[in-house]
């Protein structure tokens, strides 16, 4: 009787989060600064021309990719944050943690502060300039996580090196910042911002390509991450690679964090936030069912939390801070129980 209520549970959960992500899909596209009527979005969705001239480019060129790309950036953070909390067991481990994303930081200072000549910056650089030098930075700090993952023993060295590693790229930032124009300095600021109406067609299938590629890695190791959970020395008597896995869950969350910081820049709390309450909401923390749970939602946080910040004329960091951080105040001041889930 338990199996089938928690069965009937997830089910419920479940159909809700589909349904909720695909009206917030729908509002992405019809609300902003120019409201379409939903009829009138379904007309020019099915091909109709416009009634109004520039409401098919609006949706077509700038709020369907806006919102695709945000779906794939709320799901990559999301479990990215996933994977980090199950691999070091801590409540407040995020995709950022272990340094890639100040690497894609400090590779987007260097493109922008260290490049005085804002015409330069602007006509030759550009937005995918400054995408694809974030991931260049983030493939730099992820092999170098990967050489040094095989000299550390436990995962807690790993952790402090990666801690250690984004402090120190946040030093050379602070000493660009301090040496950069104004011009540049207020560029790096926006960039940080953090966005997900900046990104190209071409730069939108690379974010949804890896994205789906590397959520589909993980879904084959859902079972291997349910051990992981029960401490490594369990999970190695039970005959788990706990190394190789470890290996593993850094390339995926590399790839995904720096994917994303590349294409939306430095998103704060998603990936920290929407594993907690997706645990919250299934009271559990299998993975095989957290998993989906924590695809949707992600999604649902990233929809809504750019929604909000057009809506409002307010960046996208400022929600998704507002929203997390209530979060994390809950998970300190309830410590014991957050770590009792984890």
């Amino acid at each position: 009787m338990g199996i089938f209520a928690s069965n009937r549970r997830f089910l419920w959960i479940f159909t809700t989060l589909i349904l909720i992500s695909l009206l917030l899909f729908a509002a992405e596209i019809c609300f902003g600064s120019i409201n379409i009527p939903i009829s009138d979005t379904l007309s020019i969705l099915l091909g109709n021309p416009s009634v109004h001239p520039g409401w098919d480019i609006i949706i077509f060129e700038s709020r369907i990719p806006r919102a695709l790309t945000a779906v794939a950036g709320g799901i990559a953070l999301s479990v990215g944050g996933l994977l980090m909390q199950t691999l070091f067991r801590n409540p407040l481990a995020g995709p950022s943690v272990l340094g890639i994303t100040s690497g894609s930081s400090l590779a987007v200072a260097l493109v922008i502060m260290a490049t005085s000549n804002s015409f330069f910056l602007h006509s030759v650089a550009g937005t995918a300039g400054i995408a694809f030098s974030a991931m260049g930075g983030a493939l730099l700090v992820l092999l170098l996580l990967l050489i040094v993952s095989e000299r550390l023993k436990d995962n807690v060295s790993l952790l402090i090196f990666g801690i250690m590693l984004g402090h120190f790229a946040g030093a050379i930032e602070s000493i660009l910042q301090h040496r950069a124009s104004k011009e540049s300095l207020r560029d790096f600021v926006l960039w940080g911002m953090g966005t997900f109406a900046e990104s190209r067609q071409a730069e939108i299938i690379i974010l949804v390509t890896i994205t789906f590629i590397a959520t589909g890695f993980v879904f084959f190791l859902l079972p291997a991450l349910n051990l992981l959970l029960l401490g490594e020395d369990y999970a190695i008597s039970m005959g788990l690679r706990v190394k190789r896995l470890r290996k593993q869950i850094i390339l995926i969350t590399g790839l995904l964090s720096g994917v994303t910081t590349a294409f939306c820049g430095p998103v704060a709390f998603i990936g920290l936030a929407v594993p907690h309450l997706s645990r919250a909401l299934l009271r559990q923390s299998d993975h095989r069912r957290l998993f989906p749970v924590v695809l949707l939602l992600g999604s649902i946080t990233a929809l809504g939390s750019d929604l909000l910040s057009r809506l409002l004329e307010v960046p996208l960091n400022a929600i998704t801070s507002a929203l997390g951080a209530p979060v994390v105040i809950y998970i300190i001041i309830r410590g014991a129980r957050a770590k009792a889930i984890i």
